[in-house]
């Protein structure tokens, strides 16, 4: 089923609160997000009927490629790329935490291809997700624990918007942990971060009460071997728990441009099953889903912005 928002209003134009209402899927996005939007100018060009095609034909050829699979085989993978972002932060290069998969200049939105005609259009609209969806249910919280942080971009902008928050980064390269330490240093949040292995979650660590639990382009990499963070983070009772990831479920394989990404996603390994086990723990009463939006935008490759938001029931576990 396919469920995501389709049909721009024009063949280039911006993105604008309109067209971002049908992104989050809400008539009222968080006003932050739209201030962040405004500042950036999302300017776009839809791909004519040729162009979509021959980037149809060149993503279906990426996908007969020899494509690296996710899985605890990357971790010196992402220890290195992480590690190139710490020196670039060092040296004080301009947007040094930027991951470089976020660096796209042909994208999926709303159903097409599209043609990125501003900086770091991807990054800047990712962006304005996070923090629509952090305006939605990180405002009263006292704690937010990211796993998968990476280069702490998501909690370099909790910290901006929510400077009382408590924030805890986990990731299972040292070279994270050393970033978060430095944007701790020079901005003064309330910054930690811990090496946390998403496949083997470590029982000593105890989250905060009440605290949040925020993923984004990090379960992705845990392909079908989910259940133990799952567990864990039944056991652990977070207030909410906000996912921004790619969700092989929300494609629709007979559309021919849904189903290129689903071959990717597959192929890479990426999450899967995820979803379906959290439908099945709701309908057990379990925990409360909350939101599932597929957003409809995406790298070249794939989608990887759905959102979705739950929170376990009191007592509930696996």
């Amino acid at each position: 089923m396919a469920n995501h928002p389709t049909g721009l209003a024009t063949a280039s134009g911006v993105v604008d609160a309109a067209l971002f209402s049908q992104l989050v899927g809400d008539q009222q996005p968080d006003p932050q997000a739209l201030a962040s939007l405004a500042a950036a100018e999302l300017r776009f060009a839809e791909l004519d009927q040729a162009e979509h095609a021959a980037a149809l034909a060149r993503a279906a050829a990426v996908n007969q490629t020899e494509l690296r699979p996710s899985g605890p085989h990357r971790a010196d993978d992402w220890e290195r790329g992480w590690a190139e972002n710490l020196q670039l932060l060092a040296a004080g290069a301009p947007d040094a935490l930027v991951p470089k998969y976020n660096r796209h200049e042909v994208l999926r939105l709303a159903g097409r291809y599209v043609q990125a005609l501003t900086p770091q259009f991807e990054y800047q609209l990712y962006t304005a997700l996070r923090h629509h969806w952090f305006g939605r249910w990180f405002g009263d919280l006292t704690h937010v624990v990211e796993f998968g942080c990476g280069t702490g971009t998501s909690l370099e902008l909790l910290a901006a918007r929510f400077p009382d928050l408590e924030l805890l980064g986990l990731d299972w390269a040292s070279s994270s942990q050393q970033i978060l330490a430095q944007l701790a240093a020079r901005t003064g949040a309330q910054l930690a971060g811990r090496r946390f292995d998403m496949f083997h979650p470590d029982p000593t660590l105890q989250l905060p009460a009440g605290a949040g639990v925020f993923t984004s382009a990090a379960l992705e990499q845990l392909g079908a071997d989910h259940g133990p963070l799952l567990d864990y983070l039944l056991r652990q009772q977070p207030a909410v728990v906000v996912h921004l990831e790619p969700i092989l479920e929300r494609y629709d394989p007979a559309e021919p441009f849904d189903a290129v990404a689903r071959d990717y996603h597959l192929r890479r390994n990426y999450l899967r099953g995820y979803l379906p086990a959290l439908q099945r723990l709701a309908a057990q009463r379990r925990i409360e889903l909350l939101a599932v939006q597929r957003s409809g935008f995406g790298s070249f490759h794939h989608e990887g912005y759905t959102a979705v938001v739950w929170r376990p029931r009191r007592g509930g576990t696996a």
